[in-house]
């Protein structure tokens, strides 16, 4: 007997609603802006994690485009993979890349792939505000991976970065054990928004007019008075991070969420693992019950994951690991924490990134007067002086104000061990461009706010804004990091017109002055400043999930005084269920490993905290998949080189111990954390 339409379609409804019973339909989220983009890398010529480059080409010559002014898509992508990974990584042979860690290392062996791994990857923008926030995500699924023993690592991109950020990172682990991986930029991404030509950045990398970008800008300026600040300060750009007015910082949990969200969707497409069933309806096979999910990046790609765990009320993420993350606790939580390092101790810790990297950018200029010169310093005897004159550093001559200054730092928290990455830190600008960046975002002010009279812009050979030409603009995403100094993107000082270094004798005083300011003075601004931070506060009793938090002891960035070590101690001892948060300090490593591999002073001082990073992961996915044990609190005591001409050997990197010796136990004592100096 023939059905009719109506009867058919009945049949098919219930149908449906019976298999939805055990299946939840595929639905694209609706925070999802235009369409996907998808790419399939045979693993030969191209690939997911490499680009094509494998471990020799990460190692070797730039892979520049062809034509400079219009490169590729393919070219974009590849430079900015290739960029990504050696902006944060030492990629040097004797350092252990492509040895102890890199592309083609999993579980600590040498893949034969030489990195170079086959798959598919999607990219989409996501805006919830319905006014241009576009954040962009991008998920690699690899051939590899076993939708039987599912899994997604949750990557969000470090500092300011793109969503290849975290490719060298977070990306490089799940890949290699065949999980999908989930990459966000979070809001923040490599956005640039040229105002002379008006010309921005899409989510591929290439170019177009704001007005043509419309909608699928990665970041188009929209200050109401725009035209006024360009007549007065031509040839500047505008920076997503810093200019978008939105604090993409207290959404970064968030955005770390909707990737892993984006991620289900795309696995369950029908060309991927989803159940057709009709025309209209696919059913998902994979979901957030039967998939092994994992938060896990460094600096603020990690603060990020974090916060995503706290505030994860679906119970999506099964677990954490970070690296140096970018986490400020909640200031009535940290304020009841004290901590003890040796015979140092330290009762004001928890401080957030604004305040005590305005403090570094204040006084690390005089700080780094007389430093060691494998630190390549750049102090300023100027900066002291005009300290001195505005009675913020007291001494009769130069070695008594440099004194000062270090004491001062060493007072608000930073430990002794990072002295030498600060001054470093300090040349390469970084504490300058940090503290104008987050004063920005933190306040939602825009460009032409003009706050502290702080600009970016290129530049020409006096260092003053010059118009930006096709080539510079173009290889913005692939070169930049969303923070300057990148890319030829200058960080200026509005009152003289000239590079903010240079603009004066003592370095633009008044500008970083103004900047500290905002941390410490109850003006309107400052107060605007001070809503944006508490915006982003952390609360590590929300945790409901394993996790392991890894630490180099002399990081200048994120001090472990004022991130890990006083959100660890607030799980520890402020909350009352049981703690599963697990701390790791290791000894001589730091922020930045690339510099391990550029200067001979790094050289012999400081290990990969990646290969840590790397074997906490292992750690926990044993953990989650066999039940394997998870680390007690430590310090890890490891053995840098002892010449430039040695190669790091696993002699110098003992493991994560899940049971420590004794004198590397890190202890809790009511309010009080207790970290060993030394131990062996």
């Amino acid at each position: 007997m023939l059905l009719s339409t109506t009867t058919r379609t009945l049949v098919m409804g219930v149908s449906i609603s019976l298999l939805a019973g055990c299946y939840e339909l595929n639905t694209r989220p609706d925070y999802l802006v235009g369409d996907m983009k998808v790419t399939h890398y045979d693993g030969v010529t191209d690939d997911l994690l490499t680009a094509g480059l494998g471990v020799s080409g990460l190692q070797g010559a730039a892979p520049l485009p062809a034509d400079p002014l219009y490169p590729t898509v393919e070219e974009l992508r590849r430079l900015a993979i290739y960029n990504n990974y050696r902006a944060l990584m030492d990629t040097t042979t004797s350092g252990g890349f492509g040895r102890l860690y890199g592309p083609n290392i999993a579980e600590g062996k040498v893949l034969s792939s030489g990195g170079k791994i086959p798959g598919k990857e999607y990219q989409v923008l996501t805006d919830e505000s319905g006014h241009g926030q576009n954040v962009t995500v991008m998920v690699q699924i690899p051939d590899s991976f076993d939708p039987d023993n599912a899994c997604i690592i949750l990557a969000a991109s470090s500092g300011s970065r793109g969503v290849y950020g975290a490719i060298g990172t977070a990306g490089e682990w799940g890949l290699n054990r065949g999980c999908a991986v989930a990459y966000t930029d979070k809001g923040t991404g490599n956005g640039m928004h040229d105002l002379d030509s008006d010309q921005v950045t899409l989510m591929d990398g290439t170019l177009a007019t704001a007005d043509t970008a419309g909608n699928l800008a990665q970041f188009r300026a929209t200050d109401s008075s725009l035209d006024e600040y360009k007549a007065a300060y031509p040839h500047r750009v505008a920076y997503k991070h810093a200019h978008s007015g939105f604090n993409p910082e207290k959404d970064w949990g968030q955005f770390v969420l909707q990737a892993a969200e984006v991620a289900l969707y795309i696995l369950n497409l029908p060309e991927n693992y989803g159940r057709q069933v009709s025309e209209d309806y696919v059913l998902r096979t994979l979901t957030a019950e039967n998939t092994l999910v994992i938060a896990a990046s460094v600096s603020n790609g990690g603060g990020a994951s974090l916060r995503a765990a706290e505030q994860d009320r679906k119970g999506i993420i099964d677990a954490v690991v970070v690296s140096e993350p970018n986490i400020t606790p909640k200031a009535e939580l940290a304020a009841r924490i004290s901590v003890k390092q040796g015979d140092m101790l330290w009762n004001h810790v928890g401080r957030s990134l604004m305040d005590y990297t305005s403090l570094l950018d204040l006084l690390q200029p005089c700080a780094s007067v007389g430093a060691d010169p494998f630190a390549v310093p750049a102090g300023s005897e100027a900066r002291c002086l005009a300290l001195a004159e505005a009675g913020l550093l007291q001494g009769s001559d130069m070695a008594e104000l440099v004194a000062d200054a270090r004491q001062q730092l060493r007072d608000y928290g930073l430990v002794p061990e990072q002295d030498f990455t600060q001054h470093a830190n300090n040349t390469i600008q970084v504490p300058q461009s940090i503290s104008v960046t987050y004063a920005n975002a933190y306040g939602r002010f825009g460009v032409s706010d003009n706050l502290c009279e702080f600009s970016m812009a290129f530049t020409d050979s006096t260092g003053s804004p010059a118009v930006a030409t096709q080539a510079q603009l173009a290889m913005v995403f692939a070169g930049g990091n969303g923070i300057p100094p990148t890319a030829g993107v200058q960080l200026i000082d509005n009152k003289t017109d000239l590079l903010d270094r240079l603009s004066s004798s003592d370095q633009n005083l008044a500008g970083h002055l103004c900047l500290r300011h905002l941390v410490t003075s109850s003006s309107p601004e400052a107060k605007r400043v001070a809503r944006g931070i508490r915006s982003i506060e952390a609360d590590p009793r929300k945790l409901k999930v394993p996790t392991i938090i890894v630490h180099g002891r002399a990081d200048a960035i994120i001090p472990v005084n004022h991130a890990s070590r006083p959100y660890v101690a607030i799980a520890e001892t402020q909350r009352s269920s049981q703690n599963n948060l697990h701390y790791v300090e290791v000894l001589n490593a730091h922020h930045l490993d690339v510099l391990n591999g550029l200067f001979p002073g790094y050289q012999t001082r400081y290990i990969s905290l990646h290969y840590y990073f790397s074997q906490a992961l292992d750690i926990m996915y044993s953990h989650l998949r066999e039940g394997g044990p998870l680390p007690e609190h430590q310090v890890v005591p490891t053995l840098p080189r002892s010449a430039t001409t040695d190669s790091i050997e696993l002699t110098n990197l003992p493991p994560i111990q899940v049971t420590a010796s004794p004198d590397c136990v890190i202890r809790f004592v009511n309010n009080s954390v207790r970290i060993p100096q030394d131990c062996r």
